[in-house]
């Protein structure tokens, strides 16, 4: 329903939930009052409203359009009071989530324009500068670029650039997505200068990104504000890292937990709109109604380090300690993950690092930091498994087409992140254990369960998917392989020995898996045999069978393709030696081998495997083309199979 609310500094129509109470509705008031919410009076026809009672409820019994006023309480403190004598108030930032990336023009042309002479001619200095600067690394590829920051008029269209009065256009000084005009008149310039410029229209249509006027004007006003020195990440401008302060000396490092506050604003000619931050709140603001807006008060966000939740703000995290500000400014193309489309400046201020860096650390919190840390990787690992049971159900499915792989692609991606950072997460934990090894049972319990659950994670971290799973495991998969078995081998000998019998099934169900994804099947199925002996009715038990068998059939086949072609060469030998005998002999294991379903129609068709039998039935011999024809029906049978699912 709809409320009207009547603030000091005008009238509002709000929206609010039937159900919700008047503390829902101070919550979103006091940034425009401008006091806590405990302190702003609701009242409609002079009755003040019930914090905790719903709005429609007694005693408030608000309706559809009911005018509420709300008020500061009598008797706050002066200085929390707005008066009309006292200063202006700065609004809070709204965040503009709706404003869009420029569009980009379209031209048939997007050749950078070669400056000639004249094309940037320096007029009257309205203004001089104050400070020289040195322009370098211009072109080619470089670490360091200066952004330069600028206010810019365009005089015949009157419009200025940015349109927010208190901020600059920022681009990169000899940016080549830009037009190579406004390189061409920062390096005229000191640091606070302003000055007419007269610009040819040609030379300065040329936009790529957005960033910079392109209007068709010649006459410009062009205020240099100032030049700071950057790390152009990947040195090519799409990633500038502006460090504005350093902060403390405390710097995080991978997967240290540190707490920031993030924005992300619109990076654009027009203006650096805010359009995200971890400080949104809601309020309620005359002439405006519900909007988004940033809390100066709100509290930081926590994120872990080397994770890639957030690269960006986890780049500035480790390059800024506490107290420390920066800023990043991301093309189209750039960090796409995690962010809002199109070009935009990533704003990052430090508040805390957590550095636990294991036992004797400032950070170290003895068994708390040992379960947390656990914790962290178990959600990881659950994440990556999530992903990895959408995978293998959609396999189940339907093969893979031209529209779902890049899907499937996607999914498996972050099922090998996910794992990864669980297996780094539980290497860190293994290491804190045995660095403060203890002779105690809760301790041993503990490392025996990471090190089975670093073992699924490892695996995981490699495991094939889709088309992939048909391919030979990588040494980089093999050697995790490896190591997971020693792992969970030891994990098992400490769960026997502390007589854990629900460990040692879970052990022994993490081994039976990765025996599975390392094709061992005689391994597979020994332990699955002391599994069924320890757990009858486990139905999971009896999908690993299923899928023991599946994964024997697929051995099978594959070795049946070995085995296929080296017939099949035999065969063509034996045709041009003209051996009816070998002939003979090759077309029967040919169809004994088609017919038992050894082979996939695939493979039949790679090989070419029906053309070689259609020249062993050329060869004239009855007996040979007769038992030929078999091995082509066959052919033809398995074709049919295949192309109905079979």
């Amino acid at each position: 329903m709809q409320l009207k609310v009547v603030l000091p500094s005008g009238e509002v129509n709000v929206p609010v939930e039937p159900n919700s109470t008047p503390g829902h509705l101070k919550e979103n008031l006091k940034y425009s009052i401008r006091v806590p919410p405990k302190l702003i009076k609701l009242t409609c026809d002079g009755r003040e409203l019930d914090d905790i009672k719903p709005l429609v409820a007694e005693p408030n019994n608000l309706s559809d359009g009911a005018i509420v006023i709300a008020e500061a309480r009598e008797g706050v403190p002066e200085e929390t009071t707005p008066s009309s004598e006292s200063k202006p108030t700065a609004q809070p930032t709204m965040i503009k989530k709706e404003e869009p990336p420029k569009p980009k023009k379209v031209k048939k042309d997007v050749v950078r324009p070669t400056l000639a002479e004249g094309d940037v001619v320096k007029g009257k200095v309205v203004e001089p500068g104050y400070q020289k600067w040195e322009p370098e690394y211009v072109e080619g590829k470089h670490s360091k670029r200066h952004l330069a920051f600028l206010k810019i008029e365009a005089v015949s269209e009157k419009k200025k650039y940015p349109e927010q009065e208190e901020s600059s256009l920022v681009f990169g000084v000899g940016d080549p997505q830009t037009s190579p005009v406004w390189t061409a008149v920062v390096m005229q310039m000191e640091v606070g200068e302003k000055a007419q410029f007269k610009i040819s229209r040609k030379a300065v249509d040329f936009d790529l990104e957005g960033l910079m006027p392109s209007d068709s004007c010649s006459d410009w006003i062009v205020e240099l504000v100032r030049i700071v020195e950057v790390e152009d990440v990947n040195q090519d401008f799409s990633q500038l890292l502006h460090v504005e302060s350093k902060g403390k000396k405390e710097r995080a490092a991978a997967l240290d937990t540190v707490s920031v506050h993030w924005r992300f604003r619109r990076w654009m000619a027009e203006g650096m709109f805010c359009i995200a931050s971890s400080r949104e709140r809601i309020a309620i603001m005359p002439g405006y109604g519900l909007v988004p807006i940033e809390d100066q008060n709100a509290p930081p966000v926590s994120l872990s380090v080397g994770e890639g939740q957030q690269e960006g703000v986890e780049m500035i995290a480790m390059k800024c300690g506490p107290g420390g500000v920066g800023h990043l400014y991301l093309k189209t193309e750039a960090m796409k993950g995690n962010r809002p489309q199109g070009c935009v400046v990533m704003d990052v201020e430090v508040v805390s690092v957590d550095q636990n860096q294991g036992p004797g650390s400032p950070g170290w919190r003895g068994w708390q930091s040992l379960i947390h840390e656990r914790e962290t990787g178990d959600a990881w690992l659950d994440e990556a498994d999530g992903k990895r049971k959408q995978l293998e159900t959609f396999g189940m499915l339907k093969k893979s087409t031209g529209d779902s792989k890049d899907a499937e692609a996607n999914a498996q991606s972050q099922v090998h992140k996910f794992a990864t950072n669980a297996a780094r997460r539980y290497r860190r934990t293994l290491k804190w254990i045995e660095a403060d090894e203890q002779d105690d049972r809760k301790i041993k319990l503990e490392k025996a369960t990471v090190q089975m659950r670093l073992a699924k994670a490892s695996t995981l971290s490699h495991a094939r998917f889709g088309d992939a799973a048909e391919a030979e495991a990588t040494e980089d998969e093999k050697n995790a392989i490896k190591e997971a078995l020693e792992l969970l081998k030891e994990c098992l000998a400490a769960s026997e020995s502390l007589k854990n019998e629900n460990l040692v099934v879970e052990c022994l169900k993490m081994t039976l898996q990765v025996h599975i994804q390392g094709e061992d099947v005689g391994e597979a199925r020994q332990v699955l045999e002391r599994l069924l002996s320890m757990r009858p009715e486990d139905d999971e038990l009896k999908s690993d069978s299923a899928r023991i068998n599946r994964l024997e059939g697929a051995l099978n086949l594959k070795k049946g393709a070995s085995t296929i072609e080296t017939v099949q060469k035999d065969l063509q030998a034996a045709v041009t030696a003209v051996d009816k005998p070998k002939v003979t002999e090759c077309v029967s294991k040919l169809h004994e081998m088609i017919k038992g379903g050894q082979v996939t129609w695939d493979t039949v068709r790679t090989l070419k495997v029906g053309k070689d039998v259609g020249n062993a039935m050329k060869m004239g011999d009855p007996d040979i083309a007769a038992a030929a024809r078999k091995v082509v029906q066959e052919i033809q049978a398995l074709a049919q199979r295949a192309g109905i699912g079979l």
